[in-house]
């Protein structure tokens, strides 16, 4: 082959595969940047569900708790409050496997703090609407302590998905990660 053949197409790919190599890497780091923000805005999304479900159930089992509602009233409330926390549960869990926590609980964690919250505030109302024994002395301070529990939890779970919000904008100051090929 004649030097003046061969000569560009050294030249050519001399100065492509460096250059394909670097926008190979670009690629990669905008989809992990990608990514990242996609987990971020999933754990705001979900601490703000689960926050204003919180809210809610706050009202009625405050309601409750003063006497303003019947135990019977807030029974369908609780019912699904549990499962949409529930759900939240296991939104939560596919985002806490890829955003870092500071001191290793997560999202899953304030969600299932409010879980047992409600489970207690559900203890205490059945304990108030059973007639034959005289255990709602008892079923109220289970509803007064769930309620404390679920306001607790709430906050938690506010602050728990904005520190979430903010790990996940600074994986983007982060160099990438390398991750090993698999074959």
């Amino acid at each position: 082959m004649p030097i003046s053949v061969l000569l560009p197409l050294v030249v050519f790919f001399a100065l492509g595969l460096p250059i394909l190599v670097l926008v190979w890497r670009l690629i990669i780091l905008g989809s992990e940047l990608r990514r990242d923000a996609q987990y971020g805005r999933a754990a705001v999304s979900v601490a703000r569900r689960a926050d204003l479900s919180l809210a809610e159930l706050c009202d009625v089992v405050d309601d409750l708790r003063r006497r303003r509602a019947v135990p019977e009233a807030s029974a369908a409330s609780l019912r699904a409050s549990a499962d949409a926390l529930r759900r939240y549960s296991l939104e939560s869990d596919a985002v806490d496997r890829h955003i870092p926590h500071a001191d290793g609980t997560g999202l899953r964690a304030e969600i299932e703090r409010a879980q047992r919250a409600v489970d207690l505030i559900e203890h205490g109302r059945q304990l108030m609407l059973d007639p034959a024994t005289d255990w709602s002395g008892e079923g109220e301070t289970a509803v007064k302590r769930g309620y404390l529990n679920l306001v607790h939890a709430r906050e938690a779970i506010r602050a728990r998905g904005d520190e979430m919000a903010a790990a996940a904008a600074a994986t983007k100051a982060r160099k990438p990660r390398r991750q090993p090929r698999t074959r």
